[in-house]
Parts: structure tokens; sequence; C-alpha cells
């Protein structure tokens, strides 16, 4: 009789055992959506950046017709608004972006920057 308890038990172990290699082979196999990011100027768009191939650190320049500068660090993974030289420095504030949960924005050179997913799905409102 304690031999089939014994039995049974390394059976469900077993089963139990199997179960969690074959979700975590699943999980690691799973592709997350790749994310793109969105570089709009006056409504145009400039750039179209795939985050997840970013391997080093660089910088895009933006200039407008009136003087307007703006600099974009691009990272693996993340934007941000490096530097501006607009007045209030808010889009600068607010620093990298890497969820597309909140664009950022420079209001006075109109520049828009956003993240969204490579199934074209929004993370967050679109502009039109």
């Amino acid at each position: 009789m304690k031999q089939k308890q014994t039995a049974i038990l390394i059976g469900i172990t077993m089963v139990l055992l199997t179960a969690g290699l074959i979700g975590c082979w699943f999980v690691l196999r799973y592709n997350q959506p790749q994310k793109i990011a969105e570089i709009y100027q006056d409504g145009t768009c400039l750039y179209r950046i795939d985050l997840s191939e970013v391997t080093e650190t660089y910088t895009i320049s933006i200039e407008g017709e009136h003087g307007e500068k703006n600099t974009i660090r691009v990272e693996p993974d993340a934007i941000a608004m490096e530097s501006a030289n607009c007045p209030d420095q808010l889009c600068v504030e607010q620093g990298a972006i890497s969820d597309g949960l909140f664009p950022i924005v420079c209001l006075p050179h109109q520049i828009y920057i956003s993240i969204t997913s490579s199934e074209g799905d929004s993370y967050d409102v679109e502009v039109h």
C-alpha cells in the first residue's frame, strides 16, 4: 500500500513539473509587441523608431523655421527630450518615456512624441 501511495505522489509531482516547464517555455517564447516611437512636428511624422532595436543611445536634432531647436535622446526602450530652447522647458523636465502612457509634448515648438505598438495599437491618445 505504501508503494502505491509513493508511486501516485511521484506521478503527480512529474505531471506538475512537466506542466510548470511547459508554462515557463511559453512565457519565455512570448513576444512582446515592439514599441515604436513616433516624432511629429506640426502634425507631420518626421521619425518612426523601433525602440526595441536601439542598442546605443543617440540624439536627433529638430530645428524649426523660426530658430526653434529640440534635441531628442533615443535610448534602448526609451525616448526623451534632452534639450529645447522653448521658454518653459516642460518637455525636457518630463524625462524619458518608455510605455506610451504619457506623450512628450513641446507645445511652443509643436513637437509631439508618442509610443505605439508594432501592431499599430496606440498606447495613448492619437493626435489628428
